[in-house]
């Protein structure tokens, strides 16, 4: 029996071994380092497993810090080790937080934000830093609560990803794919070529991308014309795109590397193209051109172009205790669109196109710092505080109809932001009989040039009455201002736009009016969140969580909502009718008075690994970390110094602790598997509308909408399923929302009702090199196939008036003009 302390980690460990070569690769790097000759670099593979050493391993660890672990006192609600992200069959981070959406959804935010992301416990620059990072590269993740983006500079409005990368790692990996539509009409073929180099604090990544998808034609699908359509009129149907044709590259490149003692720097630059086109139609109702036009036919297009470039730098060290980072940004993006216009019937003279150009430039610098105040009774004391300045500005002009048109905006911004954690009580010690628990404090200001000062503040409390189990309340109030794009965006006008008339029961072709709106107002929010965490199960991975959420927003900023007949009374000077008939709808965006909304979101998240579970010189898997007196979390690395982690899943060492790769490449020691299931149920309580008064109230749970896609479902459900083991893997996500219906009937419309839509997803993967028949054929390690199935059902969202009639504007191939799509990849490291 061994016990042995280490201070520098706070841990204690007991060891029972029957091996003293267990107990030398548990001493860790810095033993195997003294004792052992240099060493070779370890291979990348190994093409069996050879039985563990180790008869019999207890790990008893109180380690308060992971590696790589976030600052604070709130866990991770969620972790996924090598097992876990192998069996979700994603190629980059990118991917990755698209397959965790359940796991990191939150009804905090404004809607639409990615997570933040964080690298080892520490700000990045951007997004744009770790977007293409391969899985493989990843030792764990952790998904917490969006209180924890306080400690970091953030606001409490979208929850916490931190990725923990390999200490070492290197692979060139590329990959190429295609999808189709299973009615045809559209392929679209990519390519991906990334090399990564990680060693230890240095980490050097260059990506690039390339992208094609061919156009999608109405005609490609079944689409019946629109009503108010003349008589003997061409078919528009091969001349007008649901989907246009785009291209599409990228190209990415990251370096860190150490820049001082316990100092490290990061340079990230992107450079991205798009160019798209879609076809508008026939102009002037398909007038036939002169002989001398070789055409015959005049077709409407819309030409875009999209170029954006970007620079990162980041930079995090420590001094007497205290943590700090810097973090600046730079970018420009430009983007030209050229919508051609019908020519003269009487010159057969083609009218000038209509052009817009925007030219959105931006800079941004912040600096953080965290740590220890002072000790309480029940512990430390911590804060965090973050000052940044911030310029943007925006240029946009528009031709339209020979009329000119410009904007010229900018914005700077200062801001700064305090928080605060008050430890209260202590398992254990202080007050010991409550648990643990802790208050939170934090405040924000910004001055914007353009639109003065916003203010946020907030509180929280986070109670662990037990450990297992925790309780997360907090209220935020805090103003926001519109975008650049929404006060200055370049006013678009596109024709023969197929829009829904809810006054005439038609579908009708208007003129739409696209753009921004200069006289926005900010919005001030008031979200009130109450949270609970649950992991009842001590030998299983399984978590329970749920959040309820109220929210209350004055002056909301919207997007311009569907042509409904309680929006059209609201808002009649955005409405031009002729006779009677719907012709043209301003769509730009608008301020509402209030918003109200209540939700409770619900579910659970449990994994288990499958196969073994000790390799050679590695440890037992242990249960996730839960805070003070914490063990070596599921599917993270065992604490400093403890080796490689089980199954495989850790990085490779040699005798003198080097290496490189992975087992298997990139999916686990043959045998090695997990099992993953995931359920999440969203329950909206309220969702009302205010637009103004003496204008009814919007509910959009009850016959209201603001969308083109009908009222708010009350029910969502997002579920998921993984299987993988023996490199074959197999994932399902599926997602069903309630139906709604919107009643038009009472304000002088047409009632309309929308169906309920469940979507399945199916992923299959292989990893050739571990197959009984691919033993010997070196070429094949590290190559994997996918073969996904989006929407296996080809379900769509199903539109009925009040006689069972299906609008024209909501055909089912109008609402998903794909449907079912089948896209087959490759993917192939090389080490």
């Amino acid at each position: 029996m061994i016990e042995q302390k280490t201070p520098g980690a706070g841990a204690r460990l007991r060891l029972s071994l029957m091996s003293c070569a267990a107990a030398v690769a548990f001493a860790g790097p810095a033993l195997a380092q003294a004792t052992a000759p240099a060493a070779p670099p370890a291979a990348p593979y190994a093409d069996e497993d050879v039985d563990a050493v180790v008869e019999e391993l207890v790990v008893v660890a109180e380690t308060r810090e992971q590696r790589g672990a976030v600052v604070g006192d709130i866990p991770p609600e969620i972790q996924l080790g090598p097992r876990e992200i192998r069996a979700l069959g994603v190629s980059s981070v990118a991917e990755l937080l698209d397959a965790l959406a359940p796991q990191t959804g939150s009804a905090r935010g404004r809607g639409g934000g990615r997570p933040i992301t964080l690298v080892n416990g520490q700000r990045i620059s951007s997004f744009a830093e770790i977007r293409d990072l391969p899985p493989e590269a990843i030792l764990r993740v952790d998904i917490l609560p969006e209180e924890v983006a306080l400690k970091y500079g953030y606001r409490a409005d979208q929850r916490v990803v931190n990725f923990v990368l390999r200490p070492r790692f290197r692979a060139l990996t590329t990959e190429a794919g295609v999808r189709v539509a299973t009615e045809g009409g559209r392929e679209s073929f990519d390519a991906n070529v990334n090399a990564l180099r990680i060693q230890r604090d240095t980490r050097l990544q260059v990506d690039l991308k390339a992208a094609r998808s061919t156009p999608l034609l109405e005609s490609e699908r079944n689409i019946r014309p629109a009503d108010d359509l003349v008589p003997g009129a061409p078919d528009e149907a091969p001349f007008r795109t649901l989907l246009g044709e785009s291209n599409q590259a990228s190209l990415n490149a990251v370096l860190t590397r150490p820049l001082a003692e316990g100092v490290s720097g990061t340079l990230n630059g992107r450079l991205e193209m798009t160019e798209s086109e879609g076809r508008l139609g026939l102009a002037a109702g398909g007038l036939v051109l002169p002989p001398a036009n070789p055409f015959g036919l005049d077709v409407l297009t819309r030409q875009g172009d999209t170029w954006s470039a970007h620079l990162g730098a980041a930079a995090n060290g420590a001094v007497s205790g205290w943590r700090w980072s810097l973090t600046a940004n730079a970018d420009r993006s430009e983007s030209q669109t050229v919508t051609e216009r019908e020519i003269d019937p009487d010159t057969f003279a083609y009218r000038a196109p209509d052009q817009a150009r925007s030219v959105v430039t931006s800079a941004d610098a912040e600096a953080l710092v965290n740590g220890s105040l002072f000790e309480l009774p029940a512990g430390q004391v911590t804060t965090a505080f973050t000052v940044g300045l911030e310029t943007r500005q925006l240029e946009s002009e528009s031709v339209r109809r020979g009329e000119l048109r410009d904007a010229d905006l900018s914005r700077d911004i200062a801001r700064a932001q305090a928080n605060l954690d008050i430890p209260l009580t202590r398992r254990g010690e202080f007050l010991g009989a409550l648990g643990n628990l802790s208050a939170n404090l934090n405040a924000a200001v910004e001055e914007l040039s353009d639109f003065g000062t916003l203010t946020t503040v907030g509180a929280g409390l986070n109670w662990s009455p037990f450990e297992d189990f925790r309780v997360i309340a907090s209220i935020t109030e805090e103003d926001g201002a519109p975008t650049m794009q929404q006060l200055g965006d370049p006013e678009i006008e596109t024709e023969n736009v197929r829009v829904f008339d809810y006054l005439t029961g038609q579908t009708v072709e208007v003129t739409r009016v696209e753009g921004g709106n200069p006289f926005l107002l900010a919005d001030n929010r008031r979200v009130v969140k109450l949270g609970v965490n649950w992991k009842p199960l001590d030998d299983h991975d399984l978590t329970f969580r749920a959040d309820y959420v109220r929210t209350r927003i004055n002056d909301v900023i919207a997007s311009f909502p569907t042509a409904t007949a309680e929006i059209e009374r609201a808002f009649p000077g955005r409405f031009r009718r002729v006779a009677g008939q719907l012709e043209r709808i301003d769509s730009r965006p608008v301020n509402f008075e209030r918003q109200d909304r209540e939700e409770v979101r619900w579910g659970f998240h449990y994994s288990k690994p499958l196969g073994p579970t000790r390799p050679p010189g590695g440890f037992p898997r242990q249960r996730a970390a839960q805070g003070e007196g914490a063990q070596a979390p599921a599917g993270g690395p065992p604490p400093e110094g403890a080796g490689p982690r089980a199954g495989g899943d850790g990085p490779r060492r040699g005798p003198g602790g080097g290496g490189g790769g992975f087992r298997g490449g990139g999916f686990g020691g043959r045998g090695a598997g997990a099992l993953q299931l995931a359920v999440f149920h969203t329950v909206r309580l309220q969702e009302e509308i205010f637009i103004r008064p003496g204008v009814p109230v919007l509910d959009l749970l009850d016959g209201s909408a603001v969308g083109s896609g009908g009222g708010q479902p009350r029910h969502e459900v997002e579920a998921q399923a993984g299987y993988s083991k023996n490199g074959l893997g197999a994932r399902v996500t599926a997602r069903w929302q309630s139906g709604t219906e919107v009643n038009g009937a009472r304000f002088g419309g047409r009632d309309l009702e929308f169906s309920d839509l469940t979507t399945v997803n199916v992923r299959l993967f292989a990893d050739l090199g571990q197959q009984p028949w691919a033993r010997g054929k070196r070429w094949l390690r590290g190559t994997r196939a996918t073969l996904s199935v989006d929407n296996l059902f080809d379900e769509r969202l199903e539109v009925r008036d009040a006689a069972g009639v299906t609008p024209v504007s909501y055909q089912p191939d109008l609402i998903d003009p794909l449907g079912r799509t089948v896209r087959l990849s490759v993917r192939k490291l090389f080490f």
